[in-house]
């Protein structure tokens, strides 16, 4: 998460959900926080196209992507 701060893309009501995605994201991809970093930051098919960064900003958007993380990590493509 420090990265993301870094370049000021939280706002303070955000981080909490921007944590929850973050920690699932390094999660799946297995501790690599390189990899989770570059799929956190580019579109993702699965949200419509959208980066899951940007989808921090209400509850059901952040829904949305742990679910996402959740049927990726039971080897369901979406």
């Amino acid at each position: 998460m420090q990265f993301l701060t870094k370049v000021g893309l939280v706002m303070k009501n955000d981080k909490e959900r921007l944590a929850s995605i973050t920690k699932a994201t390094i999660a799946f991809f297995g501790d690599n926080e390189e990899a989770a970093q570059r799929w956190l930051t580019k579109p993702v098919r699965g949200l419509g196209s959208k980066r899951p960064i940007d989808m921090i900003h209400t509850d059901k958007d952040t829904e949305l992507v742990l679910n996402l993380i959740q049927c990726l990590e039971h080897g369901m493509f979406v």
